[in-house]
């Protein structure tokens, strides 16, 4: 398919993120700007099973990726929501976003991206985004689902599309757009992770 993207990484946001009137603005340790929202907040990261060796995922999507960055992806900000996080063995923190032709789910874990290549091997392709590694996976066993991995520091981030019932209307491939909304959403991440 040959799909990369040739741009350079961007700097990090430093604009406050908020979704509603009662959401407030904190740091993380990397002093990145953060949605506050009760119910957008990630799951305590320890747990009896997470003492595996595994490093902690730093990037939430759900609280990370500003409004902006969201409608630039051709998503809905007002749509955010948790998605069904992991923390076990090892974890994944998940943020779902709808849009007019296509819903998003944004998965950043800290499986390896080594791990990732072999699961993927024969059903992804690689690919950059703004300079990141990263693997486009059309897994057979996902016909509905387009995805895009890019490297983090300490694992990877999972950008899984669907089309919605207008995006396959308006004809829409599996992967049409998945590339610019990663794109789009990919600085977000931010270069230190």
């Amino acid at each position: 398919m040959g799909l990369v993207a040739c741009s350079t990484p961007a700097e990090p946001r430093e604009t406050a993120v908020a979704t509603s009137e009662s959401s407030e603005v904190s740091r993380t340790g990397s002093a990145r700007p953060t949605l506050t929202e009760s119910r957008l907040q990630p799951p305590p990261l320890e747990n009896d099973y997470t003492n595996q060796g595994r490093p902690e995922v730093v990037f939430d999507p759900c609280t990370w990726i500003n409004d902006e960055a969201v409608s630039e992806a051709g998503l809905d900000p007002a749509t955010r929501r948790r998605g069904q996080d992991v923390v076990a063995e090892y974890t994944f923190l998940t943020c779902n976003f709808d849009g007019e032709l296509r819903n998003l789910s944004i998965e950043s874990g800290n499986v390896a991206w080594e791990e990732d290549l072999q699961r993927y091997s024969g059903v992804s392709e690689p690919l950059t985004v703004n300079g990141r590694e990263a693997l486009l996976v059309q897994d057979p066993d996902q016909e509905r689902v387009c995805g895009i991995h890019v490297r983090t520091e300490v694992g990877f981030v999972m950008f899984s599309s669907t089309r919605t019932f207008e995006g396959n209307e308006a004809g829409l491939q599996r992967c049409d757009g998945v590339l610019e909304i990663v794109t789009a959403l990919e600085p977000e991440i931010g270069p230190e992770n």
